[in-house]
């Protein structure tokens, strides 16, 4: 698509939240975009061998992919009454996060928009197979929808690393802001920047020519380190024209403090970055981006620095015919 655009990913057609519709016909709006309704259909029963009362698994795809179709169609139908240009699509492919993956990268949408699983112990093996996924390889900018709260002068939280601790490119947080503020801006919301500065303790650990200091002479260099920080983070809300009183910088680690800082400050999103990571580090639970996630009770903005290539192949291992591919003015 040529247009820009955003794309909601929508996990089931027949029971749509109402509240998320909402906001992506809200951000279309706004933000002066078409709206895509995607659906990543896929149903194992259908591919099972030994199938009884079947006319054939492509005739069988193509059923339940016009099916969707159509449901997507009756939401699609509602959200145009708001004057936003909307189409739906149904791509039959799994699993579902790659579906919606190859998806952004045929169509390279401004904004992907999904509804982010529930919290608890029983849906975290579904969650680190779809909201983890999407952080981890959607290449634009990704909105996890948590919250019910429409959008009224919201608050977007950007938390950004300008020391760059955790290994992240310095254009990342430059990106988070310009994401954080076009839809700030677009929703006449307002927008804060955040930044957990590490623990002195930890820096002392972390650099050895700080451990044998004098007291004295520590506190003045602990003294000098704060107020880097603060120039490097003030630099960028300067940047993005946030005022002093918008920007908090909380000592600890993001994962602990920013659901806290999040809560006080009524936020409506939070901003922050995600890299690519390597396989082992993908197998391991409590990185930042997800441990964030789970705690925070807001929307979620995810974003990828420049240049991010997504893992997901083009190319899907599903093949459906050329008839049976359901999509509408591809």
């Amino acid at each position: 698509m040529s247009r820009p655009h955003i794309m909601f990913a929508i996990a089931s057609p027949s029971g749509v939240d109402p509240a998320a519709m909402d906001k992506a016909v809200c951000l279309a709006s706004a933000l002066h975009t078409d709206l895509e309704l995607f659906h990543c259909a896929f149903d194992s029963d259908i591919t099972h061998p030994g199938r009884f009362a079947t006319r054939g698994v492509q005739e069988d795809i193509h059923g339940l992919a016009e099916q969707r179709r159509q449901q997507l169609e009756r939401h699609a139908a509602r959200a145009r009454t708001f004057g936003v240009r909307v189409r739906s699509s149904v791509r039959w492919d799994y699993p579902t996060y790659e579906g919606i993956v190859r998806q952004v990268l045929r169509h390279q949408p401004d904004l992907l928009i999904a509804q982010s699983t529930p919290k608890g112990r029983a849906a975290r093996l579904l969650l680190s197979q779809t909201d983890y996924k999407l952080m981890e390889s959607c290449p634009c900018p990704l909105l996890l929808i948590k919250s019910r709260r429409p959008y009224l002068d919201p608050s977007v939280l950007a938390a950004v690393d300008p020391g760059h601790v955790h290994d992240k490119p310095a254009a990342l947080d430059q990106a988070i802001l310009d994401s954080a503020g076009m839809i700030s801006g677009a929703l006449s919301g307002k927008l804060l920047v955040f930044h957990a500065r590490t623990p002195w303790n930890d820096a002392v650990r972390a650099t050895p020519e700080l451990r044998d200091l004098p007291e004295a002479v520590s506190d003045e260099v602990r003294a000098a380190y704060c107020d880097r920080i603060e120039d490097q983070v003030m630099e960028l809300a300067q940047d993005h024209e946030v005022p002093r009183r918008r920007v908090h910088i909380v000592e600890g680690y993001a994962a602990r403090v920013l659901p806290g800082v999040a809560h006080r400050e009524l936020a409506d999103i939070v901003a922050m970055g995600a890299v690519s990571r390597s396989p082992l580090k993908r197998a391991l639970i409590g990185h930042t981006a997800e441990r964030v996630l789970d705690a925070l009770d807001c929307d979620v903005l995810i974003v990828k620095p420049p240049g991010f290539s997504s893992p997901v192949r083009q190319q899907s291992a599903h093949h459906v015919e050329r008839y049976a591919q359901i999509m509408t003015s591809d």
